[in-house]
């Protein structure tokens, strides 16, 4: 729903935030320059007017909160309810991984596809695509409350043993789900692109992990596997760990008596432990087995989603058959 005239949208903004809005206000029916989009602005966009109240960030590679002013956060104005809207940022850039050079391209119509690919499904993101006045893609992302599994992990005040017996099943169970979910997007021709634990949330309401950030477009749709094998490591490890924690924590590692090699390093970050099993030795053999095939030092790591879920569902059955 489009408010107007201007005091019509204004009083919209009152009823919604309880503020007076901003006299500086602006309204946007073209994204194309969205640094100039700013918090207090309204979006309008295929017939209806979204507040924006503030920019998404993320941490990643150690830096926290890192502003995405290709990202707003705002309400839509007829529901009241929060959303997230994805604006058309461009970018190239390349990544090594072992021997691999793999090519990326940010690509919103390649995140368009998948949210109309999986509309419906309880361990995606759910959203539409619409074009503003001057035909960028633009994405609107239903909010999910609820906390990243990369913050749930690290948040849990216990030791990795008692994690491991209380709930690490269950955590594993969700992420079944969630490589279930990237096979079957695998069969639909898709990829996600940019897999990480903390693009997958734990939704509040329903309790589903679901996918989240679908605008990477890689050469190789197999990096996905690479990219779940980071994931599984901090699945079994209850969060991520490296030579410095090792060396700057002893006290959270009070098992770890031996040393560590190349080959036990991740084979995207080799600052990361892979072979998980030399730093907490409780870890079952055939679990640890899968994770270390996704070290530097592995003679045969995987290379398919399938593959990968087979193994899984194979070593962690689930009695419903789901």
């Amino acid at each position: 729903m489009i408010y107007e005239p201007a005091s019509s949208l204004q009083q919209r903004i009152r009823e919604l935030t309880r503020r007076e809005p901003l006299h500086r206000m602006k309204i946007f029916e073209d994204t194309t320059q969205f640094m100039s989009i700013d918090v207090g602005d309204v979006m309008r966009l295929s017939g209806n007017d979204y507040l924006v109240i503030g920019h998404a960030r993320e941490g990643r590679f150690g830096i926290d909160d890192q502003p995405k002013f290709w990202v707003k956060t705002c309400l839509d104005l007829e529901t009241g309810l929060k959303k997230i809207i994805k604006l058309v940022f461009l970018e190239t850039f390349n990544n090594k991984v072992g021997g691999t050079v793999y090519q990326f391209l940010r690509s919103p119509e390649k995140e368009a596809s998948i949210l109309l690919a999986m509309q419906g499904h309880p361990n995606f993101m759910q959203g539409h695509p619409v074009t503003d006045r001057a035909g960028n893609i633009v994405r609107i992302i239903d909010f999910i409350s609820g906390p990243s599994l990369f913050d749930y992990l690290r948040g849990l005040k216990m030791s990795h043993r008692d994690y491991f017996q209380t709930e690490f099943s269950t955590v594993m169970k969700m992420f079944i789900q969630c490589v279930r979910a990237i096979s079957l997007l695998h069969e639909k021709g898709l990829h996600h692109g940019d897999i990480r634990a903390d693009h997958i949330i734990l939704h509040n309401g329903t309790g589903d992990y679901r996918w989240i950030d679908f605008d990477y477009e890689v050469n190789d749709r197999e990096y996905d596997a690479l990219c779940l094998g980071n994931v599984l490591q901090q699945v079994v490890g209850k969060g991520r760990h490296s030579v410095n924690d090792i060396r700057e924590q002893p006290e959270n590692y009070p098992d770890f008596t031996g040393t560590l090699t190349s080959g036990d390093m991740s084979l995207m970050f080799r600052y990361r432990v892979a072979n998980l099993k030399k730093i907490y030795p409780h870890i079952p053999e055939a679990v640890n087995r899968m994770v270390v095939r996704f070290s530097d030092g592995s003679p045969n790591p995987y290379k398919s989603v399938d593959t990968l879920l087979s193994d899984l569902c194979a070593l962690f059955p689930d009695p419903a058959g789901a």
